[in-house]
């Protein structure tokens, strides 16, 4: 980076300074003209060379050095900060030297119409260019030496020694950092060298600094106890892999910071020492790669409705379903401005198929709306993502949640049957597990609805998937964190003990896609998830990808468990068995019947009724009369005092 000054001389740099500076070219020049003469004309001394060739021209010479020097102010060679200086200048020079040269033709031409030989221009272009480059790399040092001299005295006057540090990565971020080590904190930070998986780079050096060799040396170091830092630039790598670096040291208890790309500062994409992160690398398990090629065959031709497609889970199985070509994708969703986004971006990514694309706005729970749905579009899968899913703002609206949640599943399967869709997905989640919010107990009936269905329409395949906490969507606990770690904290955890089963958002779509081709009428599915994940140990993993140390750099505080939360969420209740399903990783959840279809439509028409009547009391207390594990959490959080607590 080069700083250069735009106004006039005498407000930014001493006029002696420049002139000192001048002079110091103009003699540069000189020189160089009386070495290129030199070595042309080895065979005279300096004496006859300044008689037979400098003084019979000293009219043009002179003016010739002049104009070198406009030349170089042209080039703002004068105005440069020569501690930043570096290829900017270097260029500025060449092209100097190569006009001044020119000038010195023109002038020796016009003035005296004789020439030096050939030779001599040549020599002079040259070492000209040495010689006004050389004056400019001494300005440099001098001027490095004199910032590094004034922190080495500081750092001498505390008695503190220079940090030995690592840098992860001799690509260009890499090197970037180098120098702002080198020329900005030379004297706090000793690099001892970088490392790098790069072939090519092994045991080279980067501006003095040596690559020691590839990343796997990192915990040799570490052993070592040789670094008292590591900086990683490595703009590129994967979470998993910056996540694994900071995790030896901290399990060294080295400081490790995670550098971002310059550019991704300036695009707002990351801030300094906060890097994105990538939430499959939170799941502390492999993620799960189901079956696509299968799926592809599937969905291929096929008219797809995707009810609630602007939602997290929703507009990603847009995207994975517009690749397998089908027919038709109808994007149905209740938010215009989140149904907008999703259909820009399809168009954006498939513009071969835009003709392919419906949208449509209209709720799940009206009725008459969606029998005009299917008339118009005729489906032949249709997958059910709508729902209210945020457990606290359900707690506070029972009938929305059941209409939209329990009445909108109930209408747009019993439509699916009518019109005989050759398949409906459910999407359900572990709340409705021994629920325990309002959300949760939506959801539960949401399940006995579907399965109800499956035995009134057996021309349609009713599937119903199950699955946990989906990482990265939208009021998920990954954006809410990583927006409080920006903010500098802190970060806000309900219960230090609390715990969920996490899914990205690939993941939980390839479940669902992988069900609904596969999966057999009336059957649920869900993802064998693996262990579940404290939300505390989420929030620590985050905060030192980030390159920061929790409770240090990062403060946590407990906020207490909010109405409808539970400490931990199942995937299958006590009564339900699971079995492994027709691929690695998913499995079928086999229950009882507990609720026939005639009880199910018998219930739909109360929700109704009460839904119609406006009253949330009555609603309450019909969800804790059906969903037998819902009363009691209900009667316990009515108990409970709701104040949320604060844990320093």
């Amino acid at each position: 980076m080069n700083y250069v000054s735009h106004k006039p001389w005498g407000r930014t740099r001493l006029p002696v300074a420049v002139l000192l500076l001048m002079f110091c070219d103009f003699a540069a020049l000189s020189a160089a003209l009386i070495l290129a003469l030199i070595l042309r004309y080895d065979n005279l001394s300096l004496q006859h060379i300044v008689t037979l060739y400098i003084l019979p021209r000293t009219t043009s010479l002179v003016l010739s050095l002049w104009a070198y020097i406009a030349i170089f102010s042209a080039f703002r060679l004068y105005q440069y900060a020569w501690r930043f200086a570096s290829l900017d200048v270097a260029r500025g020079v060449i092209f100097g030297c190569t006009l001044g040269l020119c000038s010195m033709l023109a002038v020796q031409g016009l003035i005296e119409r004789a020439f030096f030989r050939t030779s001599v221009y040549v020599i002079l272009w040259m070492s000209s260019i040495l010689l006004v480059g050389g004056v400019r790399i001494v300005l440099r040092l001098l001027s490095l030496s004199r910032v590094h001299g004034k922190r080495a005295l500081k750092l001498l006057g505390q008695d503190v020694k220079p940090k030995r540090v690592v840098i992860l990565g001799g690509g260009a971020s890499g090197v970037r950092l180098l120098s702002v080590l080198k020329e900005e904190l030379g004297s706090a930070y000793h690099v001892i060298g970088f490392l790098d998986d790069a072939p090519q780079k092994q045991g080279v050096y980067i501006r003095d600094v040596r690559v020691l060799g590839p990343m796997s040396k990192l915990h040799e170091l570490l052993n070592d106890r040789a670094v008292d830092e590591v900086l990683i630039a490595l703009p590129g790598a994967s979470g998993k892999d910056i996540k694994e670096y900071v995790m030896a040291c901290r399990k060294r208890r080295v400081p490790v910071r995670v550098i971002p790309a310059v550019q991704d500062v300036l695009n707002g994409k990351a801030q300094p020492h906060l890097e994105d992160i990538s939430v499959e690398d939170l799941l502390r398990r492999p993620p799960v790669e189901l079956n696509v090629a299968e799926v592809g065959k599937f969905f291929a031709g096929k008219r797809i409705m995707v009810t609630g497609a602007g939602g997290s889970i929703g507009s990603e199985v847009c995207r994975q379903v517009i690749a397998h070509n089908p027919a038709e994708v109808i994007l149905l969703g209740h938010g215009e401005n989140s149904i907008n986004k999703i259909y820009l971006e399809l168009c954006d990514k498939r513009p071969a198929i835009v003709d392919r694309i419906s949208v449509v706005i209209a709720s799940v729970a009206d009725e008459n709306r969606m029998n005009q749905v299917f008339e118009a579009h005729r489906p032949d899968i249709v997958i059910h993502t709508a729902a209210h899913k945020h457990v606290p703002i359900m707690e506070a609206n029972v009938l929305e949640a059941a209409q939209n949640n329990v009445i909108g599943t109930s209408i747009v399967s019993e439509i699916s049957g009518r019109y005989g869709v050759e398949r409906f997905v459910l999407i359900s989640s572990d709340k409705a597990v021994y629920p325990s919010s309002v959300m949760g107990a939506t959801k539960w009936l949401c399940e006995r609805v579907v399965r109800a269905m499956a035995c009134m329409y057996r021309n349609t395949t009713y599937i119903t998937v199950r699955f946990g906490n989906v990482l990265g969507s939208r009021g998920s606990v990954v954006p809410l964190f990583y927006e409080q770690i920006r903010k500098g904290g802190p970060v806000t955890v309900t219960h230090p003990d609390m715990t969920r089963y996490f899914m990205s958002i690939p993941e939980a779509v390839q479940l669902v896609l992988q069900a609904g081709a596969l999966g057999k009428s009336g059957e649920l599915y869900a993802l064998d998830m693996g262990e579940p994940v404290r939300i505390l140990d989420l929030a620590e993993d985050m905060i030192r990808l980030c390159g920061l140390e929790p409770g240090k750099d990062i403060d946590i505080i407990f906020t207490g468990v909010r109405p409808g939360e539970k400490l931990h969420e199942r995937l299958a209740a006590d009564d339900e068995v699971i079995e492994p399903g027709a691929c690695p990783g998913l499995a079928v959840v086999r229950r009882p019947v507990d609720l026939t279809p005639n009880e199910v439509m018998d219930l739909l028409r109360r929700i109704q009724h009460i839904v119609n009547r406006g009253d949330e009391l009555a609603m309450r207390q019909l969800l804790e009369q059906v969903v037998p594990e819902f009363s009691k959490y209900s009667a316990a959080s009515k108990s409970d005092d709701p104040t949320a607590r604060v844990v320093g």
